[in-house]
């Protein structure tokens, strides 16, 4: 049984009224009352319901947004403000709002998708990222809280939209094979970052569809998501003088592996990446063949899946993963 008010004021040896200005923080209430009312909340893992108080409709109208770690590269990165402008687009349409995640690490975000989620100040979940063995994502599971990955998360069931990155991964190495490229490196970063990972399996795929040898020594990983990443990768890692072309997972390495290329007039070794939406903002950028991810509609579907979840009648064991279609744009 839920924990209400007048649970937490008996215990406490106080009226409901002095509880519910307890924890509106009203300054009539002294300090003394204050942390005595909050030791028994804390106690008897009580989060007090905002949007109950003065509103009639049980429904907060609210999505939490659950944001990956913060970094560079997250504030930097195209993908993320594209499917944060699909989100608020169909958002909009229902006269709904996002309440963002916070937090500086682990411990601190669960803290606060706790007291959102407990304090029922959100109907539903959308992640902007998947990981391995997420607790985040574990947390909303354990309370039935509705959930939505952006990304193929490891586990089957929750709810997901993403890319198919296998077959993109097979159709953009695929393309550079189509422009004679035989010595195509991978240039991925985290491994487990989901992603990363399956891309790899595309282009993996792809060389062997196309009798092309697979070898390690192509393969670079383990560097952040950043333009100055690629510069320096093109220009102290990659083996420029046996590669003819490159599958480039981030659109921001693509933009600085292009850069040096530029700089040192390497007209000969091709590229591509996979891009949130394509704007050509730099003139190396347009030599680069590209997948639009189409990441606005991700982001679109993210917000349908988690209101079709909230239907009485979803059943609990019917979970929608859905791919959406990604375009290639060749040079």
């Amino acid at each position: 049984m839920a924990i209400t008010i007048r649970d937490v004021a008996k215990r406490a040896g106080v009226a409901p009224s002095t509880v519910s200005r307890v924890i509106a923080d009203n300054p009539s209430i002294s300090e003394k009352t204050k942390n005595k009312v909050r030791t028994v909340m804390k106690e008897m893992n009580y989060f007090p319901n905002i949007y109950a108080q003065g509103l009639a409709s049980a429904h907060s109208k609210t999505f939490g947004l659950v944001l990956p770690l913060a970094t560079d590269a997250f504030y930097q990165n195209p993908f993320f403000p594209t499917v944060l402008r699909g989100i608020n687009f169909e958002m909009a349409k229902h006269d709904y709002s996002i309440l963002l995640s916070v937090g500086l690490d682990d411990d601190q975000r669960r803290k606060h998708i706790e007291k959102i989620v407990n304090g029922k100040q959100v109907e539903g979940l959308i992640f902007l990222y998947a990981s391995k063995n997420d607790p985040l994502l574990r947390f909303a599971q354990e309370v039935n809280c509705p959930a939505v990955v952006i990304g193929s998360p490891d586990n089957t069931k929750v709810h997901y939209v993403d890319n198919d990155n296998d077959l993109i991964g097979y159709q953009a190495t695929t393309a550079l094979i189509q422009q004679g490229c035989q010595r195509i490196a991978y240039i991925g970063g985290d491994m487990d970052q989901f992603f990363i990972a399956d891309r790899h399996k595309g282009y993996e795929r792809a060389l062997k569809d196309h009798s092309l040898a697979y070898d390690p020594k192509h393969i670079y990983n383990d560097f952040a998501f950043l333009p100055s990443d690629g510069y320096n990768l093109a220009k102290d890692t990659l083996d420029l003088e046996n590669i003819d072309g490159m599958v480039i997972s981030d659109e921001l390495v693509a933009e600085g592996v292009r850069n040096y290329l530029d700089t040192q007039d390497i007209q000969d070794v091709h590229t591509i990446t996979f891009s949130a939406y394509h704007q050509g903002n730099t003139q190396s950028m347009n030599k680069t063949s590209y997948v639009n991810l189409n990441s606005q509609i991700i982001g679109s579907r993210a917000v349908d899946i988690l209101f079709e979840a909230l239907e009485p009648d979803q059943a609990s064991t019917r979970f929608i993963h859905e791919y959406v279609d990604a375009d290639l744009h060749t040079t």
